[in-house]
């Protein structure tokens, strides 16, 4: 018999099934051959510091457990169709889980005391005008995949498993040029996060990405924001390259930095930060068109960092006062997450929170 979700006696095959991946995108192709070994346990959670995949799917979500154990119920249920997931798809799917602050609201889940410091509500930066119901929320999920299918699928997986413990609140849906790891090539013509964290050096990942203070649970984890950000792309094309150059700060055939202190590129630079800096891993959407023949597209800014107000929000709040990118860009939505260390055989996301 199927092992099943925790809590919940649904056997965990048929959750994938009941989504329409049993036999299609992931468990289909590996009921032909064994499976490859699971990408989910770790040390830390995949889907940081793991290759780049191509297509993202950031989901959102509300709790409705009524109290500690279901929460509890719904974190062990999306961890045991996680390690399906992954056993399933092999290195071509990673999913990542982070813990949002309302999570930590006094009188919801006993859970007040354990929320860090550095996990609290992102500010509002001048010149924004986010959606509330369009970020935020309890937990997120991030789901990349070799393939958008899979990604699709495992998402709809995860919805299914949680049901009558969380809802979603808000999915994001992005792609990026597969095999470009490192610096893809964004919506605007030019290659973004170039002064991105350098992962071969363990030292700027302990300075920069991991969390080794606060609460015990979290050490071995990090922070996760994610923005949803819709670029102008009908006034940047009408817009000659040298002016576009002068904004980003960087040439956009080679790529090569100019000296610009005004421009995008240095303002958001570690050395006009304090030396602070990001792991970015962003997506870029299409989402169509707008009620006034706009095209609707952009970036999901995605970064990790080891604390948030000293990374990414003191960065934002230079970018906001000065950035020239503002008059081609505007901030829709965002959130921020705590995510925990990984998840070891036999344990479940998050379990040392509790």
């Amino acid at each position: 018999m199927a092992p099943s979700v925790e809590g919940q006696g649904i056997p965990r095959r048929s959750v994938l099934a009941g989504a329409g991946i049993l036999g299609g995108s992931l468990l289909g192709a590996a009921a032909c051959s064994d499976p490859p070994p699971p990408a989910f346990h770790g040390v830390h959670q995949s889907g940081i510091t793991t290759p780049v995949l191509p297509f993202l799917q950031m989901s959102g979500f509300d709790v409705v457990a009524r109290d500690r154990d279901g929460l509890i119920e719904l974190l062990r249920a999306w961890t045991g169709v996680a390690e399906e997931l992954t056993r399933a798809a092999g290195a071509a799917l990673t999913v990542t889980f982070g813990f949002g602050p309302a999570l930590f609201t006094e009188g919801r889940f006993g859970l007040v005391d354990r929320r860090p410091a550095a996990l609290a509500e992102l500010p509002t930066f001048p010149g924004e005008s986010l959606e509330p119901a369009a970020g935020g929320g309890d937990l997120c999920i991030q789901v990349c995949a070799q393939h958008p299918t899979t990604a699709h699928d495992a998402v709809r997986a995860l919805v299914s498993a949680g049901r009558g413990n969380a809802v979603l609140r808000w999915r994001q849906v992005g792609f990026r040029d597969a095999g470009d790891a490192a610096d893809p090539v964004g919506l605007f013509g030019f290659r973004d996060g170039t002064a991105n964290l350098d992962l071969t050096k363990e030292q700027e990942q302990a300075e920069h990405l991991w969390v080794s203070d606060g609460p015990a649970w979290l050490h071995g984890g990090t922070y996760l924001v994610v923005r949803r950000i819709r670029l102008l792309l009908d006034t940047w094309d009408r817009t000659d390259v040298a002016t576009q150059e002068t904004v980003i700060g960087r040439r956009r055939d080679s790529n090569d930095r100019l000296d610009l202190p005004a421009s995008h590129a240095r303002l958001a630079s570690p050395e006009a930060n304090g030396g602070a800096k990001l792991l970015r891993r962003s997506y870029s959407y299409d989402a169509g068109a707008d009620p006034n023949g706009l095209i609707d597209a952009g970036l999901i800014f995605i970064c990790y960092q080891r604390d948030p107000q000293r990374q990414f929000v003191a960065i934002q709040r230079r970018l906001a006062a000065n950035d020239p990118l503002k008059g081609f860009s505007q901030h829709l939505a965002g959130g921020v997450f705590a995510c925990p260390p990984g998840v070891g055989r036999g344990s479940w996301i998050g379990a040392a929170l509790f």
